[in-house]
């Protein structure tokens, strides 16, 4: 690593991708996801009382590198550079996209947390980070605590969190009751540690995907309806809180319309030959997702008041020299 593309950084003190995309992305590939599964945020690995710091650190501007793949909400970007403990590797990744993904919200919010401010070009902005820190900080350590450290260090990055109270929705139990499928134990392995615990031979990783053709889609594997809730941000105007009461895991499967959601503008791939998406649409269209939920979960979104978290960018500027 050139010198000249190098600087040594002092540091005071979390990354996805989870990704939304425009035909069916993986949103445990992101690494927060399996947080979520468990019931644990994604970032609330313990810090010590002296946070390593990194040694090195090179931060070059490069291009979208969805310019040739379809544009949608946290994705679809090529993968991660291949970070390890002690070595964070990005790839090129946005400061925070146009629908809220990117570096910030890996350092300082989990996946449902809405980020408002700052100034417009954040939202084209991506850099490949390429550091190496003392010890051997985890990837979660490095994209986390030690992101904010550099994010304030070299972006001038200032935040604050809004708590309050602000439209949402409830998620509550239809008239008939759920219509909802119990998870199978075993069908799949859930992501329950970060990194993931290695795979037997003939087992799969259990999945969270959203995507869309001519409709969208939400399919999830092994999920409590509290982390479906707040998924449902990545296809909504606002929160999702969970009042249905039910506890455990469900595999769940809802397909609805793009129009009145964050997939409406949603450019769409080529079909692949074969699929569901290549055939000619319903005439009589997909149901709204407000519909979708009630007929094939049981489930119904009311709105209404209720606490909101909101992270506001007070200020940011575009990264100082290596």
């Amino acid at each position: 690593m050139a010198a000249s593309m190098m600087r040594r950084l002092e540091f005071n003190r979390k990354l996805w991708l989870l990704a939304v995309g425009g035909i069916v992305v993986s949103v445990s590939a992101v690494g927060q996801i399996a947080a979520a599964r468990s019931g644990t945020d994604a970032h609330t690995e313990a810090t010590p009382a002296k946070l390593p710091v990194f040694e090195v650190v090179s931060i070059r501007p490069c291009q979208d590198p969805r310019q040739h793949q379809v544009p949608g909400p946290g994705g679809m970007y090529p993968p991660r550079g291949n970070s390890s403990p002690g070595r964070l590797r990005t790839g090129c990744y946005p400061l925070l996209d146009d629908h809220g993904m990117g570096l910030i919200r890996s350092a300082y919010a989990d996946t449902f947390t809405p980020i408002n401010g700052g100034p417009s070009w954040i939202h084209s902005a991506f850099y490949e980070i390429d550091a190496v820190a003392e010890g051997s900080p985890s990837v979660k350590t490095m994209m986390g605590p030690m992101m904010q450290a550099l994010l304030e260090d070299r972006f001038h990055l200032k935040i604050h969190h809004q708590p309050g109270e602000g439209p949402v929705y409830f998620l509550s139990v239809a008239h008939g009751g759920p219509k909802l499928h119990p998870f199978v134990e075993g069908s799949c392995v859930l992501r329950t540690s970060s990194p993931p615990s290695a795979l037997q031979p003939g087992q799969e990783y259990c999945e969270s995907l959203m995507g869309g053709g001519s409709s969208a889609s939400v399919e999830d594997q092994g999920v409590m309806l509290d982390y479906f809730s707040r998924q449902l941000l990545g296809v909504l105007d606002r929160p999702v809180i969970d009042k249905t009461g039910i506890t455990g895991r469900f595999d769940i499967h809802v397909q609805f319309s793009r129009e009145g959601t964050k997939m409406a503008g949603m450019a769409l791939r080529e079909p692949v030959e074969g699929s569901a998406s290549e055939s000619a649409p319903d005439p009589s269209g997909p149901p709204s997702i407000f519909t979708a939920i009630e007929e094939q979960l049981g489930l119904k979104l009311q709105p209404a008041k209720g606490p909101v978290d909101v992270i506001v960018i007070d200020h940011v500027e575009r990264p100082s020299a290596n």
